[in-house]
């Protein structure tokens, strides 16, 4: 009998402990592992582990420090999205005994930067148990609408440009929050030095001699204790790289003083005029992507990377002649660019908050002033572009969509130049409009919208112009042409507001199929591409889309949107579940060998 029992109760154990592995009783709110794991499987897992021997001993001081300020970026990006993401991820993590089902929570929490996940309906849900999505995510107040906001800045015009900063929250004025912003300026005199006027704006409001409901509050108060963090370990960063890389150190130095100051203009300038050795770095807060509210408010980012010299340098001589790109653009300008624009090739050491992902290339910052003064520069993620897996998934997406004539056309060389001039067209053709405002604010909220739009045609647009005139092969641009279909594809509806990106490419589908680009084979359900009707096309459309972005009509922004946002079962619903259904993967997860943890 006893020998039985201890049978028995091995059996039992072992069934608890397998069972355990696989699911777990969590509490209501949290997704089930089925959900998960049906994401999950639609997930491709990419690691990232670039050879960092090179690195002097300072470089790797610097790469440390840059990642513990990229942690600290990744709980202020969480918390700026969503206000309950950081409970809920200590929530999730206090539930995580090693089994596969809090796991899996884990890796979309990490993927997704919060506990709110898109779906494979491409749905925005919650697969933790906290509220849902905002528009305004968490730099506005907790149910902001335009409708509340709008008649209060129609009625308060001064206080307009604080409220719709790109790096202010709007904050309700509760006790509670006027007194905690005090507090942080007592407790931190040099932001109360850099930010004058605020403490007497806060005493206003504490002590009743101003009733605005809402009033704005630098990031660098909201988020004082991690931005003073940070700020430290930049400094010390650019202590250990003074001697080795003077450029980089001064950009270093000077971005510290900006996420503290919420004025970036010094150290844009550092970084894209300065030439640094072998290392670079995205850091702050620049894209509005996911503000679907006014789409002004920016969010943190941070990415550490490794120089490719010798494709740089390759990269940078071909880039002369800009001007006369700018000044070949189908809407007039008398602009004047910058030739000598800061362009190079990396591998990425690691990425955090909103630039965490497979996002190919950077072209920062989006000042138009400090574009004006001082250009912009691009960085291309080579060991991203270059990922054979991604690739495949591309091609794969390509062939399944056009007809067996082009299934060969597009080529690793397509998407890389598409990308290398789409950053460039960011740098190319309106800057503001005709009367002098930003094009963000002008067009809110469809400026994001726009831009990205503006720089997918004047990539297709140089492209054309480069072949014409010789210096881009006809192997290469067909390639080229190739990829700026593949990009248009989609498998899902976008939803129009909070996804410009997708917006914007299904209105270029739309557009080509309008304008004879493409056509499409409703027996097949696929597309044929009309070379010979490229250029004309996509020159009309980048025409149109100038010329919005110079009026500064929003209304007129959002008409045209309107327009070629159709999406319709017989075309669009058929050609989107083909490509669902021959795609292996949906999602991209990236990992980093450089980082001990993930999150």
């Amino acid at each position: 009998m006893k020998v039985k029992t201890l049978i028995l109760s091995l059996i039992v154990g072992t069934a608890l402990l397998f069972g355990s592995s696989q699911a777990q009783d969590l509490p209501e709110g949290y997704w089930s592992l089925e959900q998960a794991n049906e994401v999950q499987n639609k997930t491709r897992t990419v690691v990232l582990d670039p050879d960092l021997s090179s690195l002097s001993d300072a470089e790797k001081a610097v790469t440390a420090k840059l990642i513990s300020v990229g942690h600290i970026f990744n709980r202020i990006y969480q918390n700026s999205l969503h206000p309950q993401a950081l409970e809920s991820l200590r929530s999730l993590k206090s539930l995580h005994k090693g089994g596969k089902h809090t796991a899996a929570l884990l890796d979309i929490y990490y993927r997704s930067g919060g506990p709110i996940t898109t779906t494979l309906d491409n749905r925005r849900d919650p697969f933790l148990p906290v509220n849902d999505e905002e528009p305004g995510k968490n730099v506005y107040p907790t149910g902001m609408t335009s409708e509340l906001l709008d008649p209060f800045i129609e009625t308060r015009p001064e206080l307009a440009s604080q409220l719709l900063d790109v790096r202010t929250v709007v904050r309700a004025s509760s006790d509670e929050n006027i007194q905690r912003d005090l507090r942080m300026l007592d407790r931190f005199p040099v932001l109360d030095g850099l930010h004058p006027g605020l403490r007497s704006r806060l005493n206003a409001l504490n002590a009743g001699n101003d009733d605005a409901p809402w009033y704005a509050l630098p990031y660098s108060v909201r988020w004082a204790p991690d931005i003073m963090q940070a700020y430290t370990l930049l400094l010390a960063a650019a202590d250990d790289i003074a001697s080795e890389d003077p450029d980089f150190a001064a950009y270093l130095t000077l971005r510290a003083r900006d996420i503290i100051s919420d004025d970036y203009e010094a150290g844009d300038a550092a970084w894209v005029r300065g030439r640094f050795r072998n290392m670079n770095a995205q850091i702050g807060s620049y894209e509005v992507y996911a503000d679907s509210l006014y789409g002004v408010k920016s969010f943190f980012s941070l990415n550490v990377l490794l120089r490719d010299k010798a494709k740089s340098d390759e990269l940078s001589a071909a880039l002369g002649g800009l001007q006369s790109i700018q000044d070949s653009l189908p809407v007039a300008s008398d602009r004047k660019i910058q030739n000598d624009i800061s362009v190079g090739v990396y591998n990425i050491v690691a990425d955090f908050a909103q630039s965490r992902g497979a996002n190919t290339a950077t072209i920062l910052p989006n000042d138009a002033d400090h574009t004006r003064k001082y250009g912009r520069t691009i960085l291309l993620r080579y060991n991203i572009m270059a990922n054979p897996g991604l690739f495949e998934d591309r091609k794969e997406a390509f062939q399944t969509a056009v007809e067996a004539k082009h299934a060969n056309d597009l080529t690793l060389d397509g998407p890389f130049y598409r990308t290398l001039w789409h950053e460039v067209g960011h740098y190319l053709g309106v800057d503001k409009t005709s009367d002098g405002r930003e094009l963000n604010a002008a067009l809110s909220p469809w400026g994001s919208h726009y831009e990205e739009m503006k720089a997918d045609l004047v990539s297709a647009f140089t492209s054309a112009h480069l072949n014409a005139n010789g210096e881009m092969s006809d192997e290469v641009f067909r390639s080229v042409q190739a990829a700026s279909i593949l990009r248009v594809l989609q498998k899902n509806q976008p939803r129009t507001k909070d996804q410009p990106y997708q917006t914007m490419q299904l209105m270029q589908l739309n557009y080509f199929l309008e304008h004879g680009l493409l056509s499409y084979d409703p027996s097949s359900a696929s597309l044929e591409i009309h070379y010979d009707r490229y250029n004309e096309v996509v020159g009309q459309m980048l025409g149109d889309v100038l010329s919005i972005q110079q009026q500064g009509d929003s209304q007129l922004a959002g008409e045209f949107i309107e327009k070629y946002v159709n999406w319709t079962p017989e075309l669009h619903d058929r050609l989107a579940k083909r490509l669902r259904d021959s795609s292996r993967y949906r999602f991209v997860m990236v990992r980093y060998k450089a980082l001990d943890k993930d999150l």
